[in-house]
């Protein structure tokens, strides 16, 4: 050991004091490591002679074939480019930075530096071909075409040359001409099994995948321990779904791969997991997980067996580990965010994903979890924001394309929905969740009867899927055929009980045919199978409402906004249930009984807010909103009504800003919301702001005279009095009860 220490301060020295020399004996120590196949340690003597001198080309292309060989791609390119700027007489440096510039899509910058590398030598076949593959990425077909025939005069036998050009036939759409050109690759090349792969993929390509099993299985037999031959069999069966016969390949990948990273022995794990043969992808991932290339990427999977296996306590564990020693690892934080979204910790999720893509913005998992989590957070235009950079990444990502299409819906734009859909169908047509959101943009378009002909496809090939006969029951509703709807809600009740969507169709049936015992009924026994579930309660809440049985109704509300003390909508439900009785001093005394048992509970402290409004009480509702604020400051309803207090009185307005947009970060498409922002921005004497967010709140509830008499006075302030006055006299006319009425009546007669 002592030895090594003084070479290695002797060499040190040297450096010091000869960086020539030294950079020279570092290259030599990384070349020794090649030979031994010690790539990480040949990696560290590269960078070592280099930074000796940053301009030493022959080292820069030693660390980029390094890199390659240890699949790290990235800085294998960063150093191919480098190294050829160094080294702008080498044609081997210029071709590898062609052939890596082009598999990075800078077609531009490949094409130039595969004419530096023909210009210093005019035959060389690599060149010509990168040259054409280049032209074709920059859509200029003819000349790629041209190229490449080239390529193939100039080495007959070119497998490359071949394949390249068959792939730019495809492109031009030739086929016949690319059929042609890769036959001709595999008979001039009948032992070459990459001749016989590039023709078997151009056969999966053209929709002639049955055709594709023998060449696949020539280039195997041509290349039994053929890491990229035996991938591609593997895929072949796999992709067919015979995965048993995909098995004896996969293992000879895992056997033959050596790589640090582990990616076959990764794949064969993956693949016994698929199977149900949990245990034997254990045993391998518990051996890579000994192994630093592959440790973070095998604990990950660990991570997520044990969670299912063991519980959310275990994978936690796992997968903290993974983290605390490789914290911008994107798959273990993208499978940490996903644990906590099955946690319905949503906040801790979304931060978790928002580190994946700060980590790599290039990711589409990261950018599509993250647009996920934003939906199920009901923020409609983070989630949209999320998924359209997934298009920018992958404009075929047809799961990002199918979230925007339901999310279309969602926000009423049903010919951008319909769009959508459509594109995802043509593409997977015999996708469930793809026909059903198809046939809801076609119901929301008005086009019923081919909505009722994917709905009755469904449930013929699905005839246990309870969302296809809810869409079988729309379709009837819109027929107006309230028999067949009532079947079909009922076979959806059958077969999923304790979802509210069915009971809530059945018992709006049932009170359009006068029988409320029967509503209430249906409703009492889904409370009774999902005791907690927040749409339940809402439900039974709204038909003991709708059938005279308030004190019910006021008891599941009160349950409800306990366990969910930001639903805005139940909120109001509850007051509207008081005010309907008159009982406002009694509801009031009631809650501040409670509030005496619960002095922390959010849900308890908004109520009597929301009845010291109702009462006309303003200075108490505040005290509870600020009360409720202290308590949680992201509250979301306590925030609203408290800005909106704050903007109607007059100040705090900055405050009372700050409030509002916090509530509607929570809460994005709540039109009440909305409309609060919008009212502040009016008091604060900015109409040009606030004016868009009234329109889009009557966009959601357009017979509301609040936001319509809102709309009046910005578009007032804002100078445009004709607008103006045609929204002021449509609340007059259609609202002439309501207290805006008479607001708008005194502003019509100012103007």
């Amino acid at each position: 050991m002592r030895a090594i220490v003084l070479v290695g301060i002797a060499l040190l020295t040297l450096g010091c004091s000869n960086p020539e020399y030294a950079k020279q004996e570092y290259v030599k120590s990384g070349d020794r490591y090649v030979a031994d196949k010690k790539y990480a340690e040949a990696v560290v003597q590269y960078r070592n002679a280099i930074q000796q001198d940053p301009r030493f080309g022959e080292a820069r292309l030693k660390l980029a074939d390094t890199y390659e060989k240890l699949n790290d791609l990235e800085p294998a390119l960063r150093e191919y480019v480098r190294a050829a700027d160094l080294l702008p007489n080498d044609v081997t440096a210029q071709v590898k930075a062609a052939r890596y510039l082009l598999l990075s899509r800078q077609f531009e910058d490949a094409k130039t530096r595969a004419q530096k590398a023909l210009a210093k030598d005019p035959k060389n076949v690599d060149a010509q071909i990168i040259l054409g593959n280049a032209l074709a990425g920059l859509n200029n077909l003819p000349e790629a075409i041209k190229e490449l025939e080239e390529a193939v005069q100039l080495d007959p036998k070119s497998v490359a040359a071949y394949t390249a050009l068959g792939s730019v036939e495809v492109a031009n759409g030739r086929q016949p001409a690319a059929e042609a050109a890769f036959r001709k690759a595999v008979e001039t090349n009948p032992s070459s099994p990459v001749a016989y792969m590039a023709f078997a993929n151009f056969l999966i390509s053209s929709g002639r995948a049955a055709e594709a099993e023998p060449p696949l299985k020539k280039a195997v037999e041509l290349a039994p321990s053929s890491l990229l031959a035996n991938r591609a069999l593997a895929a072949y069966y796999l992709g067919a779904r015979r995965t048993a016969e995909a098995e004896p390949y996969l293992k000879a990948v895992a056997d033959a791969d050596t790589t640090p990273n582990a990616p076959g022995k990764l794949a064969l794990a993956d693949y016994y997991i698929s199977m149900n043969r949990v245990d034997e992808g254990m045993k391998v991932l518990e051996e890579l997980a000994t192994k630093d290339g592959a440790k973070s990427a095998a604990s990950t999977r660990v991570a997520v067996i044990d969670y299912q296996r063991k519980g959310a306590a275990a994978g936690n564990k796992v997968i903290d580990e993974v983290l605390a020693r490789d914290p911008k690892n994107v798959p273990a934080l993208l499978t940490k965010a996903r644990f906590l979204l099955a946690e319905k910790k949503t906040d801790q999720a979304l931060d978790k994903a928002k580190e994946a893509v700060a980590a790599d913005p290039r990711s589409i998992n990261a950018r599509y979890l993250a647009g996920a989590i934003h939906r199920a957070r009901g923020e409609r235009e983070e989630a949209l924001a999320s998924f359209n950079e997934v298009l920018k990444l992958n404009s075929r990502a047809l799961a990002a394309q199918l979230q925007i299409a339901q999310l279309s819906l969602e926000k009423g734009q049903a010919d951008t929905a319909l769009r959508m859909s459509r594109d995802v169908a043509r593409a997977v047509p015999r996708d469930a969740n793809v026909q059903l959101t198809l046939a809801r943009s076609l119901l929301a378009n008005h086009q019923i009867p081919e909505a009722e002909n994917i709905a009755k496809a469904l449930v013929t090939y699905f005839p246990t899927s309870e969302p296809a006969y809810v869409l079988l029951g729309s379709v009837a509703m819109a027929k107006r055929d309230f028999a067949a709807a009532r079947t079909a809600f009922s076979k959806a009740n059958d077969l999923t009980p304790t979802d509210s969507g069915p009971v809530a169709a059945l018992a709006a049936l049932d009170l359009d045919a006068k029988n409320p015992q029967a509503a209430t009924t249906r409703v009492e026994t889904l409370m009774a199978l999902a005791p907690k579930d927040v749409g339940a309660l809402k439900l039974g809440a709204r038909v003991y409402a709708t059938t005279g049985q308030p004190a019910k109704a006021e008891a599941i509300l009160k349950t409800a906004l306990e366990a969910n003390p930001s639903a805005l909508e139940m909120y109001a439900m509850l007051g509207q249930l008081y005010a309907s009785q008159n009982k406002l001093d009694a509801a009031r005394a009631s809650f501040e009984q409670l509030a005496a048992q619960k002095p922390n509970s959010v849900a308890v402290h908004t109520i009597i807010g929301v009845i010291d409004e109702a009462m006309g009480n303003r200075t108490e509702a505040r005290k509870q909103y600020e009360r409720v604020m202290q308590i949680d400051n992201s509250a979301p309803v306590a925030a609203n009504n408290l800005a909106y207090l704050y903007a109607d009185e007059g100040g705090n307005l900055d405050v009372a800003l700050q409030l509002a947009q916090a509530a509607k970060r929570r809460l994005p498409d709540n039109p009440a919301i909305t409309d609060t922002v919008g009212w502040v921005y009016y008091k604060k004497g900015l109409p040009g702001l606030a004016i868009p967010l009234f329109e889009d709140a009557l966009t959601k509830v357009p017979d509301s005279p609040a936001f319509r008499y809102h709309l009046g006075l910005a578009l007032l302030k804002s100078g445009d009095k004709a607008k103006a006055r045609a929204a002021l006299e449509m609340v007059v006319k259609n609202s002439p009860q309501a207290p805006q009425a008479a607001e708008a009546r005194k502003a019509l007669s100012s103007m």
